[in-house]
């Protein structure tokens, strides 16, 4: 009896153990599991993490608030050159605002530093602008600056008339191919980058590019565009009708028609048909 009872008993702790060692392998199988999988989500929440956090961006945001604009700059070519950040779009939007700060600045000695007097900042904004608009293929961001575009377009609008003014044609042409790169279905940029063409007396580029801006006003009229656009298009065709006028009559008179449907009853649209007899 007292064999039986030590027989049985081995057994018991033999079976035991070996279930002491099962549960020992499922718990080290199972933590095993369990950091694989922590790992797994550590590695997506890194690849998640965005290249610029929210707090940098915000960091721009109030420096570009208090005119701290070289702080930006500073700061965002280290972001346009870093092989990590180069391809985000919101470092040039906000270089670009940068350089639109210190053209519009009253501070002499940043103007001087920057050659605002002379347009540089301006230039700067626009090609950052531009290549902001590269990156930004899908326009994610655009409309988050349109404040910042209408004053782009403003300025950058005044700089071309003041060149063509002067007959500086080639000057010209730099400001609005910058409008047309960054908002390609602008009629109004697309008009007057083919009147600089006819200008230069560069047929080709002119006929192409007077196509492309018919084409726009054709298919969108004057839907879609901002009020800075809307006055662009409607002193390029004013601007297109009378330099055409003795030169395209035809082509004059199509651009007066294709305008109608915007600036019907404008006075000085109107008066503009009256003189060439549209």
């Amino acid at each position: 009896m007292k064999s039986a009872i030590t027989a049985s008993m081995k057994n018991i702790t033999k079976r035991s153990s070996w279930l002491l060692s099962l549960l020992f392998a499922a718990s080290m199988l199972f933590s095993s599991d369990a950091l694989a999988q922590r790992g797994r989500q550590d590695d997506e929440e890194k690849l998640k993490k965005p290249l610029i956090s929210q707090e940098e961006y915000n960091k721009l945001l109030m420096w570009y608030v208090d005119g701290k604009y070289e702080n930006i700059l500073y700061k965002c070519i280290r972001y346009t050159q870093d092989e990590k950040t180069k391809k985000l779009p919101l470092p040039y939007i906000y270089m670009a605002q940068a350089h639109m700060g210190i053209h519009l600045s009253d501070d002499h000695e940043l103007r001087e530093k920057h050659e605002a007097d002379k347009n540089k900042a301006l230039k700067e904004s626009l090609k950052y602008a531009a290549k902001y608009r590269k990156k930004d293929k899908e326009l994610e961001y655009y409309n988050d600056f349109t404040e910042y575009f209408d004053i782009l377009w403003t300025q950058t609008s005044n700089a071309a008339e003041t060149e063509m003014d002067n007959e500086k044609y080639t000057k010209a042409k730099s400001y609005y191919k910058y409008l047309t790169t960054i908002d390609p279905e602008d009629p109004g940029s697309m008009l007057m980058y083919a009147a600089v063409f006819q200008r230069l007396k560069s047929r080709k580029e002119a006929e192409e590019t007077y196509e492309k801006a018919r084409n726009l006003i054709i298919e969108f009229g004057g839907r879609g565009l901002r009020e800075v656009q809307t006055e662009l298009l409607h002193s390029a065709i004013i601007y297109n009708v009378e330099m055409l006028a003795n030169i395209d009559r035809p082509a004059a008179l199509e651009l007066l028609a294709l305008g109608q449907d915007i600036f019907r009853g404008e006075p000085e649209f109107e008066a503009v048909r009256r003189s060439i007899g549209g």
